[in-house]
């Protein structure tokens, strides 16, 4: 006795000895089913017959014949049947409650098949009984029963019930409901069944047909549309119907071939309702996770078939044979998709992804210490699905909006299956061939479009073939997408979503015009194409401005067959035009970083797009519209354009001008504005940005205008601090202007005061007051100024300073050292101690001969430290008597450390510039000549003035001596007595000039009037205070000077301080690690000790990333390694920045006996301890095989202590093209403690704070080394700044030459200011 539809579908065969109950009325038939219930199943409190009544077999079955008959009762007695559910459940699950019968005789299975045969009458759909009908007499109503395929004829059943009592809607409704909770607990029922009991096959067998049976009777009826009055028991039951059906055959483990075909015949009739495909695509996937895990091992798929399903989960750990099998057999249940309805093919296709998308994911995390599974060949997962997918895909357009997601779906997964590389076996020609037509038709379809751009951002990094032929189709879809979105595509998905993924396209396709310029394109390739430039509706003047000035760019000569150069112009329409429309401000800043690539790309080929985007975002930026983090980007990529100013130069000659100019602007209308506590970080880029500019080249030293324009933009942010003193004394002003007009005379004190700003200069303690003074005007009366005044104040004293001690002076001229060194080689600390030593010791010892004679320390202004070093004696003189003073000068502030040579020099320059006249070996020029008689009158007789000029007749006897041959020579006298002899030529040069002096006197009239002569100079010459004189010509020593210059005691802890000063960077001083890696598999010997032979190609980046230098030789920053173990490193340093590239594969282990490194010897611990604080790493991989876990494994392998946060992968690209290379850039969630972990988190939310390079990104080789080292040093700025260590050096350099000061200022008296200044100190 069971379910007919059974039997119909000939799952199962009735039985003529039951069901004999039937034929009685439904009034007898409950009266006894009533009555055997209620004994079986008393009321609570009273005892349940033990189960020895049932003494035999044949007694059971008389009990099971009524009680099965209570599944057959109407709605109304649905209270009985609930009973008869829980006897029958309390039998099966309680051995001891059995009929004893049963247990004795062994009759358990065909108990069990009773039951299950008995329970599916239950799932009988049935009716209430009408609302008429007031006869009390019986009445027999005959349910018809649509019979399976394959049955003859209808089948009617006679059913006897008594006319029932009225009932209303919502009374039918309930009892309906009341039905569907029964059927849901008898499914429950049949579930623990096969989940506890222990069933023969027969047994199972019986078990999955009556599910089956039941769930094909109520799941092949049309799913309701809602008209009909209450619950439907096939819409109802669907989910449970599903859930106990596949639980139960996976459990069963049944391979009998005609049972799935069976279930395969039915599961068709069920594909019309959306659950029966959402169900299946749960189990299949499921199924597909355990394989995986039986085939790849543990990093793959799941430990036991988990089938989640609407937040039910049901977990089978099944044999690896039958899950293979299941897995074949459930997945092809379905037909075709494309076959289904609507809803049903996009359900469907859905679960096609969702499987694949498992089978891709094999292989991602890295099994330790063993090779890593490799995901399936694609041509596999195309021999699965390739069929289903393509026809999707070819089969003809419909208008519902549940087909064309289907189809688009269909689309997605084609090009992921297409977009991973093949380690093996490349795909089949057949395939690429229908995936590449596929995409023709599918980027030209308002539907299809948007999700093949959402899933093609890899595509073409993988080695395809003919993948890039590609480019032109992509270009057309791209163009609806951007620059302006078309209508039809704003309701497909998130339009910021949309346009970043048509971005990541353009990101990968950019730079392949250029390597396939020779390559035509198809005749019809621009069909469908939306050129924004044709439709002015669309755009504004001043795009069409910029798009015909593209056009000039990219003008080429007509062809009847137009080459890949020309999608140039697209492309950089797209790019540009993009930037102007775009809202969103990711996709604005992903957007500036993609510029920023395709101009370094394209400028060898196009020298004028420089100028053409720098205009372009400059408006853009003058909008003053960007959001503050878009406008930081846009000013990133302005600097990096600074690298070009060669083809500026040479094709727009007035773009740096005007640049500047705008930054100008733009830096004085935030100023002004006065809301600087959210814009200050703009000013200070805009700063940053306009020195840059200014910097490059010499174009500004003609330019007179815009040397005042960036002056007085400059002077303004120094200024800052006074705005409000001249706010508030601008009424006073006025008054007081008022008062000098009735006057007529300015005031006295007016004559010859300074200027108020006196510190425009950006120094001095004149500033300082004024800083004081601003302060006391605070509303809390406090000394104290916003952090966003003090930042634009320094960054506009750093650029000043950079303005006037780096212009034209950069790299250093006349230096060998190039751009290795700002400041100068002179080591005056070493000179410094030596003259401390020697004046200690009142003594020079040889190898100190050339040391200064004096020395002498200021602190000026409080910023600027001057070292003054007399150097007299070691001037050439080149036979000039006396010597000149001489100094060398020695400055340190926040850019550097200058030393300048002077000499004391009265003589006239002219003669020895001019050509025409001859150079005189003298110093001194000579005396003018003139003629002392012309002094005494014509005819006047000479007269005598007391006998002064009367000679003198008297004589001095001169005598030899007899013996004086003997005598010795003075010369002999003064051997081995150097001082002795010097003093001796001093009297010599004395008395040769005495007798000059007397012959010349002798030869006169003695009536002649004498001639006056100078005063000669009494000083010995090495006692001559060169410093002093400098200092005091200057007029630092001016009495009003005596607070802003203080002399310096040379002592050891100011010797100290200045050393430690000396140590900090004058430029931003970053190191960067780089490795090689085969794929993502390298272990940590293989990257640091024995790498694989590295490719020429891996060198040839390395050194466009920085020229090697010997660090022998070597000036400039050095990183933490040295000569002692390693001899040459990648180098790079501009104005701004100084880079080294840490490379395993240069270091070596330091000599045998060099103890400079103590116990770290060995190359890793020599590796870690130099890579400790690189927070950005480079690696140069050859295959692409877990990348990303290859960074993990390189932080781990590095000490506790790395920084490391940001890994950017180099790829070059295998195929048809050389020299192309794609940019991934992973970081990793990972770090030594929480604070790490947070700003690697942080970094990673906003990855595009730095560029230009961003993840997924396909680049040439003429641009990847400057594009990667340029990412590099943006990126580590980027950690240092989530990490909250990131301050300028020009900051770090004034707050310490602060402090020096605050520690050694003094309040000094006038007299004991000059008495420093005279006193050795």
């Amino acid at each position: 006795m069971f379910l007919d539809w059974i039997a119909q579908l000939h799952l199962l065969q009735h039985d003529a000895q039951t069901n004999i109950l039937n034929v009685l009325p439904v009034s007898t038939r409950r009266t006894l089913i009533s009555e055997i219930t209620s004994y079986l199943h008393p009321a609570a409190g009273k005892a349940a017959p033990h189960p020895s009544i049932f003494s035999s077999p044949a007694h059971v079955k008389w009990f099971m014949e009524v009680i099965g008959q209570g599944f057959n009762l109407p709605l109304e007695d649905m209270t009985i049947t609930s009973e008869d559910i829980n006897i029958y459940a309390q039998w099966l699950f309680e051995a001891n409650q059995r009929p004893a019968a049963v247990s004795r005789e062994g009759l358990e299975q065909e108990f069990f098949q009773i039951i299950f045969h008995q329970y599916s009458l239950l799932f009988r759909p049935r009716v209430p009984r009408p609302h008429s009908g007031a006869s009390k007499t019986a009445t027999y109503t005959t349910t018809t029963v649509v019979p399976a395929p394959g049955a003859a004829n209808l089948i009617t059943i006679p059913m006897a019930a008594p006319s029932p009592p009225p009932i209303t809607r919502e009374t039918a409704a309930q009892l309906t409901q009341r039905h569907i909770e029964l059927c849901k607990k008898v499914l429950t029922v049949f579930t623990m069944a096969g989940r506890t009991l222990d069933l023969s096959e027969e047994t199972w067998s019986v078990l999955l047909k009556v599910v089956l049976g039941i769930t094909d009777s109520l799941l092949s009826e049309r799913v309701s549309d809602g008209t009909r009055n209450g619950p439907v028991m096939g819409d109802e039951l669907c989910d449970h119907l599903l859930r106990v059906l596949f639980e139960l055959w996976l459990r069963s483990k049944t391979r009998d071939v005609e049972m799935w075909d069976i279930i395969k015949r039915c599961f068709v009739r069920w594909t019309h309702r959306p659950k029966v495909i959402q169900q299946w695509s749960s189990v299949a996937l499921s199924l597909t996770h355990r394989t995986l895990r039986f085939l790849y091992g543990p990093t793959a798929g799941t430990s036991v078939v988990n089938i989640a399903v609407n937040g039910f989960n049901v977990k089978l750990d099944l044999p690896q044979d039958f899950v293979y099998y299941a897995w074949h057999r459930i997945l092809f249940l379905i037909p075709n998709p494309w076959q289904l309805s609507p809803g049903n093919f996009a359900l469907a296709v859905m679960g096609v992804g969702r499987i694949v998308e498992a089978f891709h994911s094999v292989g991602q995390v890295p099994l330790p210490d063993s090779e890593t599974p490799s995901p399936p060949d694609g041509n596999t997962l195309l021999h699965i699905f390739g069929g289903w997918l393509f026809d999707a895909c070819f089969s003809a357009p419909q208008v519902s909006a549940e087909y064309q997601q289907g189809r688009a779906e269909a689309y997605g997964i084609l090009c992921r299956i297409f977009s991973k590389p093949q380690r093996r076996v490349p795909f089949l020609r057949l395939y690429i061939e229908r995936f590449y037509a596929a995409l023709a038709i599918g980027l030209r379809s308002d539907t299809c479009l948007p999700t093949i751009l959402m899933n093609s951002t890899e595509l073409f990094a993988t080695d395809l073939e003919g993948v890039r032929l590609m480019v032109p189709d992509f270009v057309v879809g791209i163009k609806s997408i951007l620059p302006k979105m078309q209508p039809e595509y704003r309701n497909v998905i998130s339009v910021d979503e949309l346009r970043l993924a048509a971005i990541k396209v353009t990101s990968t396709i950019m730079c392949l015009p250029n390597h396939f310029e020779n390559v035509s394109l198809k005749p019809d390739w621009d069909r469908g194409l939306n050129v924004a430039s044709d439709n002015v509706s669309m755009i504004g003047e001043q795009e069409q401005l910029v798009s015909q000035l593209m056009k000039v760019l990219y003008a080429q000569q007509s062809s009847q067959q137009p080459a890949f150069t020309s999608l140039k112009y697209y492309i950089l329409e797209l790019l540009l035009m993009s930037l102007r429309t775009e809202t969103s401000s990711y996709n604005m800043r992903y957007l500036l970083h993609l510029i920023n690539v395709y101009v370094v790309e394209d400028v060898p080929f196009c020298p004028g797009l420089v100028g053409t985007v720098v205009k372009l975002i400059q408006d853009k930026i003058l909008t003053m519209q960007l959001s503050s983090d878009v406008t930081l980007v846009a000013f990133d990529v302005l600097m990096d354009f600074v690298g070009l100013y060669e083809y500026v130069k040479r094709d727009s000659k007035n773009v740096a001008r005007e640049l500047v100019l705008a930054l100008c602007r733009y830096a004085d209308t935030l100023n002004s504005t006065g809301n600087l506590a959210q814009k200050y970080p703009l000013v200070v880029q805009a700063y940053d940005c306009m020195m840059r500019w200014v910097m490059v080249g010499q174009w500004i030293v003609d330019d007179r205008d815009c040397q005042h324009a960036v002056i007085a933009t400059l002077s303004r942010g120094i200024t800052i601090f006074e705005r409000e003193i001249e706010t508030n004394s601008q009424l006073e002003g006025s008054q007081e202007k008022k008062k000098r007009r009735d006057t007529g005379f300015p005031p006295t004190k007016q004559l010859f005061q300074l200027p108020n700003r006196a510190s425009k200069g950006g120094s001095g303690n004149q500033s300082n007051d004024t800083d004081k003074a601003t302060s006391a005007t605070n509303k809390n009366g406090m000394a104290m100024h916003r952090k966003e005044e003090i930042a634009v104040k320094m960054a506009a004293e750093y650029c000043m300073s950079q303005f006037v001690n780096q212009l034209g002076n950069f790299p250093p001229w006349k230096d060998q050292v190039g751009p290795t060194r700002t400041s100068t080689l002179l080591d005056d600390l070493s000179m410094i101690k030596a003259w401390k030593k020697s004046k200690s010791s009142n003594a020079i010892s040889d190898e100190e001969g050339a040391v200064a004679k004096r020395i002498q320390l200021f602190l000026l202004d409080g910023r600027v430290i001057a070292g003054l070093m007399d150097i007299s004696d070691l001037v050439e003189t080149h036979g000039e008597s006396p010597k000149s003073p001489a100094i060398v000068l020695i400055c340190r502030d926040t850019t550097g450390r200058y030393s300048w040579t002077s000499c004391l020099r009265y003589e006239d320059l002219s003669s020895k510039v001019s050509p025409a006249t001859p150079r005189s070996s003298s110093s001194t020029s000579s005396s003018p000549k003139y003629n002392p008689n012309l002094l005494v009158r014509a005819g006047s007789s000479p007269t005598l003035n007391n006998g002064h000029l009367v000679k003198s007749n008297a004589s001095i006897p001169v005598a030899d001596a007899v013996n004086w041959m003997a005598l010795p020579s003075l010369e002999q006298l003064l051997i081995g007595k150097p001082e002795k002899k010097a003093e001796l030529e001093r009297m010599t040069e004395i008395t040769t000039l005495q007798q000059h002096a007397e012959q010349e006197i002798d030869h006169h009239d003695p009536l002649q009037i004498p001639k006056a002569a100078p005063e000669s100079s009494h000083s010995p010459i090495d006692q001559t205070p060169s410093e002093r004189l400098f200092m005091s010509q200057l007029g630092f020593l001016h009495t009003k000077n005596r607070n802003n210059v203080i002399p310096l005691s040379i002592t050891d802890s100011l010797i100290s301080e200045l050393e430690m000063l000396d140590m900090l960077n004058e430029r931003d001083c970053i190191s960067i690690s780089t490795y090689f890696a085969q794929s993502g598999n390298a272990t940590e010997k293989e990257l640091v000790e024995q790498p694989p032979e590295l490719s020429q190609s891996y060198l040839q980046f390395l050194y466009s990333l920085g020229w090697p230098v010997k660090l022998s030789e070597h000036h400039g920053y050095q990183g933490k390694v040295d000569s002692a173990i390693c001899d040459v490193i990648p180098y790079y340093a501009d104005r701004m920045v100084e880079v080294v590239f840490h490379n395993p594969y240069f270091l070596h282990e330091p000599k045998e006996g060099d103890l400079s490194w103590g116990a770290v010897s060995r190359l890793p611990k020599l590796h870690q301890q130099v890579t400790q604080d690189d927070h950005v790493c480079i690696i140069w991989i050859e295959d692409m095989t877990n990348w990303e876990s290859l960074a993990h494994r390189i932080k781990t392998m590095n000490s506790v202590n790395s920084k490391s946060m940001v890994y950017i992968f180099i790829n070059p690209l295998v195929g048809a093209v050389d020299g192309l290379y794609w940019i991934r850039i992973s970081i990793p969630s990972v770090g030594n403690n929480p604070a790490s972990i947070v700003a690697s988190q942080r970094l990673k939310e906003n990855a595009l704070i730095f560029g230009p390079l961003v993840d997924g990104m396909i680049v040439s080789r003429h641009a990847l080394g400057a594009m990667v080292r340029n990412t590099a040093i943006s990126a580590h700025q980027a950690c240092r700044v989530v990490t909250d260590s990131f301050t300028r050096p020009y900051v770090i350099r004034k707050h310490f030459i602060e402090e020096m000061a605050h520690r050694h200022s003094s309040k000094s008296s006038l007299s004991e200011f000059y008495s420093d200044i005279f006193v050795q100190r």
